[in-house]
């Protein structure tokens, strides 16, 4: 596939750059660039949401343009598939295509000066020990919200309300939404989830002395919470770039149908 995608490319007389693992599998070696220094006009990524969440998170320029082409179960946040590749490239090309804009989050503990990397996805509080529930303070622009018992709390953007969020029981929101979903995971309470603007800053305290928790961003990211830590999540200054030729509500019912790729 990505010897196909590649040769077509240069066929329409672009210049290609292939990310270092990738090319050193293929064994061309004299075009590889690391993820975390690969600068291009357009980035086409072969694999599954995953790949996309790895890549949105390490390549330098978070506006670059994205063309996902989905080789995995799902692939709600990639665009084609495999049969479609050379088609939906010379569409890019032409410049027959839309662009959707996802905001970003950022997040960080209160405590410490350095920011997580941004999320896409989602910032997800969860205890760090297996079927231990945690004590969280929830709050919203400062005004305290509720505490509550739970095994996590997931903040997400429009983007990953699809994902754990819709999973968790939280609500989905149109890309055209600016805004963000608070959504607890298994809470012993009536309480689920909260839409809150995208300007706002949540924020989520461990309340128990003794107990620690990570925060994990988008999945890949993982850092240890010491007890009675905070985690503030806010918009972030970046947005994701995605190559669409779908609206949204016709991709929607992919992420609500399972359906393996053939």
């Amino acid at each position: 596939m990505v010897r196909g995608i590649v040769g077509h490319l240069e066929s329409r007389g672009s210049e290609v750059l292939i990310e270092k693992e990738t090319a050193l599998s293929l064994g061309i070696p004299g075009r590889n660039v690391d993820l975390k220094e690969l600068k291009a006009d357009l980035l086409v990524t072969v694999g599954g949401d995953g790949t996309i969440l790895r890549t949105a998170m390490l390549i330098p320029d978070p506006g670059t343009l994205i063309l996902g082409v989905n080789m995995g179960s799902r692939g709600f946040l990639t665009e084609v598939l495999p049969g479609d590749v050379k088609k939906a490239l010379d569409k890019v090309l032409n410049g027959d295509h839309a662009v959707e804009e996802c905001i970003k989050l950022s997040s960080r503990v209160l405590s410490l000066e350095a920011t997580f990397p941004d999320s896409l996805n989602e910032v997800l509080v969860a205890s760090s020990r297996p079927s231990k529930m945690l004590d969280l303070g929830l709050s919203v622009d400062g005004v305290h919200l509720i505490d509550i018992q739970a095994d996590g709390a997931i903040v997400a953007p429009p983007t990953g309300s699809t994902a754990y969020n819709l999973s968790a029981g939280g609500s989905i929101l149109s890309p055209g939404v600016e805004a963000m979903i608070l959504t607890t995971t298994c809470p012993y309470s009536y309480f689920r989830s909260i839409v809150v603007p995208a300007s706002s800053r949540i924020s989520i305290r461990l309340l128990k002395p003794n107990v620690e928790a990570l925060a994990i961003i988008d999945g890949q990211d993982y850092n240890p919470l010491k007890p009675g830590s905070t985690v503030e999540v806010w918009k972030s200054r970046h947005k994701a770039r995605f190559v669409r030729f779908k609206p949204f509500y016709e991709k929607l019912e992919r992420r609500l149908t399972f359906r393996r790729v053939q």
